[in-house]
C-alpha cells in the first residue's frame, strides 16, 4: 500500500508538483530518501527565510526541549516571550520608531489576517475591506474571501463587502481618482473599515507596489479614519531586504501582520504588530489555544538577536536579489523575446513568462534538474523564487543556472 495515495487527501498539493520523498534537509539542500539532493528556491512558500535547519536556532530548540521549559503555554507569562518582547522592541520597532504593541494570535498568517480585520471593524464601526487584484491573505473564510487571486476556485467566498482595486507598478492620476472614490464610498451598503495590502505580493505574482502608491493609501485614510493592515506574511521578516517589504514608503500600516519566518525555524506562528493607540481590544476578546508557543518565541528571538543587532543581512539579501534579478532579466532577453518580464523585490523574484503551459514547464523542467520552484500569478504564469536569505552565493548561482537551463529548454 503507498499510504499517501491511500490515506492523504486529495487536497494534498506540492507532493503532486515535487513527486519525491523527503527525508532531511540542512540550508539551501533538502534530501529524499534516496539521498537524492534538491536546491530549495521555494523555502517553504516563504517559512523558511533562514534556512532547513538554520544550526544556530537548532542550537536553540535543542537546548529548550532538553531542559524541559515549556512549549505550550496559552499567552500566560513565560521567560521565553519577555526575551522575544524585548528582540522585538530592541531589533525591530525601536529602530523604525514603531509605537506598537504585538499581539499573538495563533500560528498561522490567516489568524492574523482575521484578528486584523475583526479589529479594524471593532475600531470603525464598519465591515467593508479593500484589497487588491492578485491578493492573497490565507485560507480561512475571511480571509480567502479577500483574497483577490482565489476568485473562481470553488473554495473561495467572496464576500459583498469586499472590493478588490487593480495592482498598481506605476502609479497614475486614474489610479489615485480611482483609490479616493473607492475609500468613500459604500460597498453593500457598508462603509469601508480597512485597506488590506501585500507591500510586495507574492502570490499575485512577485510583484511590489509604488512606493509613490502605497504613501497615497495611507494619505487617504488618515484623512477617512480607514485603518491600513499590511500584510508582511510572505514578504516580510527581511525576505524583500529590510525587515519589512513597506520600508521607505510612507504606508505607515495601523497593524501589521506576521508569520511564516518569523519564528526563524519555520515552527508555527504568528502575531500582528498593532499601533498602541488602537489596542482596543478587552482581555480575552480575540484568543486561541495555540498563542503560546514557546519554543517559537525562543527560536524567533534568537533569529532576531543574530541576525538584526546590524545591516549586513539586510545588505547581504539586497545584493543577492540584485544577482537574481540580474539573471533572470539575461533568461528575459535570451529566450523571451520581448514576452518576458522580471519581477520582485529582494529575494522575492519572479519571472513572468506570459504563459500559463511555459510556467509549468520550466518548473517541472527545475524539479528535473533537482531544482524546487514554484508557479505564482494571473493564470500561474511567473516562475517565483523565494530562496532562503541566508543561501550561499555559490549556492545560488548554481541553482540559477540550473533554471536558465530549464528555461532554455522549455521555449
Amino acid at each position: 500500500m503507498n499510504p499517501f495515495e491511500e490515506l492523504e487527501s486529495n487536497v494534498r498539493y506540492y507532493c503532486r508538483r515535487w513527486p519525491a520523498v523527503f527525508s532531511s534537509a540542512s540550508g539551501s539542500t533538502i534530501t529524499d530518501e534516496n539521498g537524492v539532493e534538491y536546491l530549495d528556491f521555494f523555502a517553504g512558500a516563504g517559512a523558511l527565510s533562514y534556512g532547513h535547519n538554520n544550526p544556530i536556532l537548532v542550537d536553540v530548540a535543542i537546548e529548550h526541549l532538553r531542559a524541559g521549559k515549556l512549549l505550550h503555554s496559552l499567552d500566560t507569562f513565560t521567560v521565553e516571550k519577555r526575551r522575544f518582547l524585548e528582540a522585538m522592541q530592541r531589533y525591530v520597532l525601536d529602530p523604525r520608531q514603531l509605537d506598537m504593541v504585538i499581539q499573538t494570535v495563533g500560528p498561522t498568517g490567516a489568524t492574523a489576517v482575521e484578528a486584523a480585520l475583526q479589529l479594524a471593524q471593532r475600531i470603525t464601526g464598519n465591515r467593508a475591506v479593500v484589497g487588491f487584484e492578485g491578493s492573497y491573505h490565507g485560507m480561512t473564510y475571511r480571509a480567502a474571501s479577500i483574497s483577490a487571486s482565489m476568485a473562481g476556485r470553488a473554495t473561495s467566498a467572496h464576500l459583498k463587502d469586499f472590493v478588490a482595486l487593480p495592482y498598481v507598478a506605476n502609479v497614475t492620476d486614474d489610479d489615485v481618482k480611482l483609490l479616493k472614490d473607492t475609500l468613500r464610498a459604500t460597498v453593500d451598503g457598508q462603509k469601508i473599515g480597512a485597506v488590506i495590502i501585500e507591500p510586495t505580493q507574492g502570490e499575485g505574482g512577485a510583484r511590489p507596489f509604488d512606493p509613490a502608491y502605497l504613501r497615497t493609501i495611507r494619505e487617504e485614510c488618515s484623512q477617512l479614519g480607514i485603518l491600513v493592515i499590511a500584510d508582511e506574511v510572505q514578504a516580510g521578516v527581511g525576505r524583500t531586504g529590510p525587515f519589512f517589504s513597506f520600508e521607505g514608503s510612507s504606508l505607515d500600516p495601523d497593524i501589521v501582520c506576521l508569520s511564516k519566518s518569523i519564528s526563524g525555524l519555520g515552527l508555527p506562528m504568528a502575531i500582528n504588530l498593532v499601533r498602541r493607540s488602537l489596542d482596543t481590544w478587552a482581555p480575552g476578546e480575540f484568543s486561541g489555544t495555540f498563542r503560546g508557543n514557546n519554543l517559537a518565541f525562543a527560536t524567533s528571538a534568537a533569529m532576531l538577536e543574530n541576525y538584526w543587532a546590524d545591516s549586513e543581512l539586510e545588505k547581504g539579501t539586497e545584493q543577492r536579489g540584485l544577482l537574481v534579478r540580474d539573471a533572470l532579466q539575461h533568461m528575459a532577453d535570451d529566450y523571451g523575446r520581448g514576452r518576458f518580464a522580471v519581477r520582485g523585490n529582494g529575494l522575492l523574484c519572479g519571472l513572468d513568462v506570459g504563459s500559463t503551459e511555459v510556467a509549468e514547464t520550466i518548473a517541472q523542467g527545475s524539479f528535473e534538474r533537482r531544482l524546487i520552484v514554484e508557479t505564482c500569478g494571473a493564470g500561474d504564469t511567473t516562475v517565483k523564487l523565494l530562496t532562503p536569505i541566508i543561501i550561499e552565493e555559490d549556492e545560488l548561482l548554481d541553482g540559477l543556472d540550473r533554471l536558465n537551463d530549464a528555461v532554455a529548454h522549455a521555449v
